[in-house]
């Protein structure tokens, strides 16, 4: 057997406990347990998850756990923050908060009025909120691609598995992309196409359950968001309802993509920069 194909191996066990993680982000299973489920060595288990998924179980966990709460404090208004401390694997409320806190720069009370406030904006047709940018993309970009079908907030469970799967090529240079094919409005979640996709280098070969996607040339307007990846659908709100209607533009017959300018495995999400870019005719 190569290196090669032990990596692979290794890298397939670790994302046994990648799915279960994303699954049970509120439970504390430990570590010997993980390792039993990836079939390795409690003594090595968790040197092996580092090196392949770049951080530990522990910040995996805590990402998780700290993304799904910023979602419910979105989607469900009314529910009491003691409760979403529960949910999300908390001890107490006050262990919740600090932790809130620390990723997106404010409680969670204050970011559940931060989510109202922002809508109460946007329905007023704020043009200030972003400054669109035009670019011109030459010649269509190489993607590896690793194709997700589901609710969109669960697509970063393929990126992680796009980065183990990718880690022989991936460089300072590689850039890292979504696309998304539905709107969430029209379509049920989980019946949702997208892709997390990676800047493929010339000459190199996918490994298997990797797809060849790519970004098509032409013109794209560009607009920035700063901050959780939850509060997208604002962003995409305002080019739809508040640009594109003034600008005289017309969008071309292909998906939106976002560019994601920094990591959510070292970037708190209130410093998350994600570019939007809508193809033009």
């Amino acid at each position: 057997m190569t290196s090669s194909d032990t990596r692979q191996r290794h890298v397939q066990r670790v994302l046994q406990v990648v799915h279960y993680l994303w699954q049970h982000p509120q439970h504390d299973t430990p570590l010997a347990l993980l390792a039993e489920m990836a079939h390795f060595s409690p003594y090595h288990f968790h040197r092996t998850y580092v090196a392949v998924m770049g951080e530990s179980v522990h910040d995996t966990r805590q990402r998780l756990r700290l993304q799904l709460a910023a979602l419910a404090l979105r989607r469900q208004p009314v529910v009491p923050v003691q409760q979403m401390a529960q949910r999300a694997g908390y001890g107490s409320a006050a262990a919740f908060v600090r932790a809130f806190r620390l990723a997106y720069g404010m409680p969670p009370g204050r970011y559940r009025q931060h989510c109202v406030l922002r809508l109460q904006t946007l329905s007023r047709l704020e043009n200030a909120m972003y400054t669109p940018e035009f670019r011109t993309l030459d010649h269509a970009m190489p993607l590896a691609a690793l194709p997700h079908r589901g609710d969109y907030m669960q697509i970063g469970q393929a990126f992680e598995r796009l980065g183990a799967m990718a880690r022989p090529w991936l460089g300072p240079e590689s850039r890292w992309y979504g696309i998304y094919l539905d709107d969430p409005r029209a379509v049920p979640a989980g019946q949702l196409r997208s892709a997390a996709c990676l800047t493929l280098p010339p000459g190199v070969s996918l490994p298997g359950g990797l797809e060849a996607w790519r970004i098509e040339a032409g013109r794209y307007v560009v607009i920035c968001h700063r901050g959780p990846y939850s509060e997208l659908e604002q962003a995409y709100g305002w080019l739809y309802g508040v640009w594109l209607p003034a600008s005289g533009e017309q969008l071309a017959d292909r998906p939106c993509v976002e560019a994601y300018l920094n990591s959510p495995q070292d970037t708190a999400p209130k410093d998350l920069l994600t570019e939007i870019w809508a193809p033009l005719v």
